[in-house]
């Protein structure tokens, strides 16, 4: 294809409003485009000359950069995916089969697998529950003491609720939080304790715009994924054990991690994995062992693009700019990954506990030279 070269300035507008009419344009919506956008470079030998042949030098800066987290994560739990249980070799773990407002892991939930566009069922949710106080009227809910984000497209469940209501859009309050939401269906609830659960399908995380929901920009306040730890509970480890943690990463790619926890005489020492998840399919230890393990989420939180450098992000923590590297981790560009290699994006772990009222806020930058690829943006092929 030919390069399209204009003098601008360009003005996306959206839609038009004359006096009191408006030009309506129901997919209203932010212009995307490949590779981001870069500030070219103005200068003689520099800047673009119109009717230039192809290969002719035009350089500029990247300025590409994106909010990617900006949500409060719950607190950990070294038992928040499956309670202390004592292994059987090559029989998955127990996982837990309940909704917690502690943890925020959420039960029974779905993805769409990215590699083969099938639906997956019956799995674990990393920071994908929410519970707050809600009031509906009209299609109206009004939403206070909101624990984790509320997020569109979200499935509510509550007494009074009917099966099936979604959220539409946002129309008061900070993004997420306390205030006033479109839903789907003709509810009528008083005020009463409403759960939500994020929508299935590889716009689960996405903030949609126009009035099919055409173009979606992920959306920081859902793109959480945290790596799992493995705790000792009881009794005492005669082997070393390896627990193979399988599931998907916020984008729905399927991904695995060897844990393999070392001999022990004493118990609660935590082993820390180091690949995020979204979502736990399965816990699966490869011996049998007399000693009790818990499986649980830590404060070990997965990047959303791939990261090479401390330099490439910048971190708010409980309202505080990070400015020390301790506890972040580039990613691992070894190809191909394995199980054992580490988070193919890149991970920051918090320096003090998660207790969802810390709010972790991350901006990364993405380097020009990775800026051409898929795995340049999002790390090599998960394992």
């Amino acid at each position: 294809m030919a390069i399209s070269a204009f003098s601008g300035p360009v003005i996306s507008f959206g839609q038009n409003t004359i006096g009191n009419v408006t030009d309506y344009n129901p997919q209203l919506g932010p212009s995307l485009f490949w590779g981001g956008v870069g500030r070219i470079d103005p200068r003689p030998n520099f800047n673009y000359i119109p009717g230039q042949n192809f290969g002719a030098f035009t350089a500029g800066f990247a300025t590409s950069d994106t909010q990617t987290i900006s949500s409060a994560p719950y607190a950990l739990g070294s038992a928040a995916i499956a309670a202390a249980a004592a292994p059987t070799a090559s029989t998955a773990m127990t996982l837990v089969s309940a909704n917690s407002t502690t943890t925020g892991v959420s039960i029974s939930a779905s993805c769409i697998n990215y590699n083969t566009g099938s639906t997956v069922t019956g799995l674990l949710l990393i920071d994908g529950f929410t519970s707050f106080t809600g009031v509906v009227a009209s299609n109206i809910l009004t939403a206070s003491s909101v624990t984790g984000a509320i997020t569109i497209g979200m499935t509510l469940t509550g007494t009074g609720v009917n099966s099936g209501t979604t959220v539409v859009n946002q129309l008061t309050g900070p993004p997420g939080g306390a205030g006033t939401y479109t839903v789907s269906g003709d509810d009528t609830v008083g005020s009463t304790t409403i759960t939500g659960q994020a929508a299935l399908g590889p716009n689960a995380f996405g903030q949609p715009f126009g009035d099919t929901n055409s173009v979606y920009l992920w959306n920081p306040q859902a793109l959480v994924a945290r790596a799992v730890s493995i705790v000792p509970v009881s009794g005492t480890s005669t082997a070393a054990v390896i627990f193979t943690v399988s599931g998907y990463d916020i984008y729905g790619v399927p991904m695995s991690e060897a844990i393999t926890v070392p001999i022990s005489t004493t118990t609660a020492t935590t082993t820390n994995g180091k690949k995020a998840f979204k979502y736990i399919a399965s816990v699966t230890p490869n011996v049998t062992n007399a000693i009790t393990y818990s499986v649980g989420t830590t404060d070990i939180f997965g990047l959303p693009l791939l990261s090479n450098f401390f330099s490439d992000v910048a971190i708010n923590y409980n309202a505080a700019a990070i400015t020390a590297s301790t506890g972040y981790v580039a990613a691992v560009t070894t190809s191909p990954a394995t199980t054992t290699t580490g988070d193919v994006r890149g991970t920051y772990a918090v320096q003090s506990a998660t207790d969802a009222s810390k709010r972790l806020a991350i901006r990364q930058f993405v380097l020009p030279a990775n800026m051409g690829s898929t795995a340049g943006l999002f790390g090599v092929t998960q394992a």
